[in-house]
């Protein structure tokens, strides 16, 4: 199975704004890379962005393709697990929502379109405003005990 978080933000972003982005990505942990509109995966049409978004891809390190820990929901044994995050799910969850938030604050976006999913399925497309944010992805993660499938339009 294949874990994974990709979007983007908008609007474009200045040069100050893309070189505290840069130099946020080059320090964080999670793997943050920059990809191509045509990798936004079930996306609809009128989500998809234009050419100047920042749209990126989040893997669980530097060696990873995907998210696969970082939103698996499993609970991991902290005595034996050697997955470079915390055994709580609900904590390796708060490493990506901060992430998101960090990425949001830094760019000043006025919008992020995230989506979390387990092998690109998108079944569900929320609107919330940035505020419910944490609550929200929380919630979700809660209800499904794992990637909730969801395509979030967060508006800041």
């Amino acid at each position: 199975m294949s874990n994974d978080v990709y979007g983007y933000l908008l609007p474009d972003l200045n040069k100050d704004y893309a070189g505290q982005l840069k130099n946020y990505i080059g320090t964080n942990s999670l793997k943050i890379q920059k990809i191509e509109k045509n990798k936004l995966f079930n996306y609809p049409a009128y989500l998809i962005p234009n050419k100047y978004a920042f749209i990126f891809d989040i893997a669980d390190g530097s060696n990873s393709v995907n998210a696969t820990y970082l939103i698996d929901y499993n609970e991991y044994d902290p005595d034996t697990a050697d997955i470079g995050f915390p055994a709580n799910p609900k904590e390796r969850l708060d490493i990506l929502i901060d992430t998101l938030i960090n990425m949001i604050k830094i760019t000043n976006a006025s919008k992020m379109v995230v989506s979390i999913t387990e092998c690109n399925q998108i079944e569900t497309i929320k609107k919330i405003n940035f505020s419910e944010m944490r609550e929200v992805i929380h919630t979700d993660f809660e209800e499904y005990q794992g990637p909730p499938d969801t395509l979030y339009e967060i508006i800041c």
